[in-house]
């Protein structure tokens, strides 16, 4: 075979769309030659659900919509279903971009903070583009280490609740530290007793909003000269009705550049064993990774099927030859890929993060909205892997991705009742046993009883 050195040159055109809220501060309309600082907040994965109220109920939107003003305009972009903020790179950009052309804002101070999710991604975005930042604030969240390796002039202000049970506080403590090692500028906030809900403490501090108008993107901490003469400008006012507005912006621009069943619960609620809390990441945990099932996945798919032929089938409908053909995964994967964009399914990739391996799946189906808000989980997990505690950690995140990114209220769940070890990772994960139904599913060509549970958001039981 002859090998050939080629080059190609060519210039690609991309289109992306967003929607935010924009908070405009009082006072931006008296003073013509005035600029004005940006806060660019990135919200958790609660606020990533069909109800884009939830947005404004929770972080710096809610601070600001509760009637206490800030001198800086606020953008709060919505992150959609499906997708994380590091993803998301070009539309946050060109969004800043266009706000910096429509109003009169200072570039030299735009703030990042976000919480949980949004806080991964204050890292990953202030990583990606220092220049663009005077100061970062994320909350609640974590970050790679290796970001502090360009972030050694960045200023940082981390905060993070001790008694936080979603994401621990070691996260913080991580970064805090690895960040001082690189010489940056980094205060670190825990609060004791608090949870991972610590946002409310942190943008109701005053001082994090003084703080943050201390830095400046050219030079680092401002004067006393420089605060004196911005005084009169930036001064902390509470919003009138008629002074504080809010923007919805769709913006186009163009760039260059186990088991197949769920399981049952064999044990008591009381029983079901505690374990330590998992680190979960906006893409998994701290072993696996999962991540919306997408077209790349064919052949691994296939690939995991055809090896666990045998083993699946004893918890799997009948299935034919042309089951095991890769047009035939291709088509599922494109009818989940449409389900999804419908609200109506979403199934998940499992794999190794250290190898890449796939090695399984999870799957939320039959999603209802209206008054029920619920949906039943499925997952199967390679043979290889039995023992690994791979699906109890999958299981835990895909539920979390289910309760605070879909917004739902119910998760069910159906096993046979001699699936034992399906049966203890549902156990693991926290759902309850709530009765069975005689011969509902018919696998491997026998009509089968299970064993129903289900698993209920505890946002609504606070609630």
């Amino acid at each position: 075979m002859k090998r050939q050195a080629v080059h190609m040159d060519k210039q690609i055109v991309k289109t992306v769309r967003l929607d935010y809220q924009l908070y405009v501060p009082a006072g931006y309309e008296q003073d013509e030659s005035a600029s004005w600082p940006l806060i660019l907040y990135l919200h958790g994965a609660g606020g990533s659900g069909p109800d884009r109220d939830q947005l404004r109920k929770e972080g710096l939107p809610q601070r600001v919509e509760s009637g206490s003003g800030l001198p800086f305009f606020v953008a709060a972009p919505h992150c959609p279903l499906g997708s994380f903020w590091n993803t998301m790179e070009d539309e946050l950009l060109a969004m800043l971009d266009d706000l910096s052309r429509a109003w009169r804002i200072d570039d030299s101070r735009l703030y990042l903070t976000g919480f949980s999710m949004g806080a991964y991604g204050v890292w990953n975005l202030a990583d990606r583009h220092p220049q663009r930042f005077a100061a970062v604030a994320p909350v609640s969240g974590g970050g790679d280490p290796a970001h502090s390796k360009r972030l050694s002039d960045m200023p940082a202000w981390i905060f993070h609740g001790e008694a936080d049970e979603v994401i621990r506080s070691s996260e913080s403590l991580k970064m805090a530290e690895a960040m001082r090692e690189a010489g940056a500028e980094v205060e670190l906030t825990l609060y004791p007793g608090v949870g991972h809900d610590c946002w409310k403490n942190v943008y109701a501090n005053e001082g994090l909003y003084r703080w943050f108008l201390e830095h400046s993107r050219t030079g680092g901490r401002r004067n006393d000269k420089e605060d004196d003469m911005k005084e009169s400008k930036l001064e902390w006012r509470e919003h009138s009705g008629s002074a504080q507005s809010e923007v919805r912006s769709a913006n186009s621009v163009n760039d260059v550049s186990g088991s197949t069943g769920a399981a049952a619960n064999p044990l008591s609620a009381n029983a079901a064993p505690k374990l330590p809390e998992l680190i979960f990441l906006p893409d998994g945990t701290e072993r696996l990774k999962i991540v919306p099932i997408e077209e790349a996945d064919i052949d691994e798919m296939l690939e995991l099927e055809l090896r666990n032929k045998e083993f699946f089938s004893r918890f799997s409908p009948v299935r034919d030859d042309s089951f095991y053909t890769r047009e035939a995964q291709e088509k599922r994967i494109r009818t989940m890929a449409e389900a999804a964009r419908h609200d109506e399914r979403y199934q998940f990739t499992v794999r190794e993060r250290e190898s890449g391996r796939l090695v399984g799946v999870t799957d939320l189906t039959g999603i209802q909205r209206g008054s029920l808000q619920g949906a039943w989980i499925g997952y199967f997990m390679d043979r290889s892997c039995n023992g690994k505690g791979y699906m109890t950690e999958a299981v835990r995140y895909t539920v979390r991705y289910a309760f605070e990114v879909l917004a739902l209220h119910r998760i069910e769940a159906g096993v046979m009742p001699h699936n034992e070890p399906s049966l203890r990772v549902l156990a693991k994960a926290g759902f309850e046993r709530e009765g069975i139904s005689r011969k509902n599913v018919k696998i491997n060509g026998r009509w089968r009883d299970h064993v129903l549970l289900a698993i209920l958001n505890p946002k609504d039981d606070e609630e």
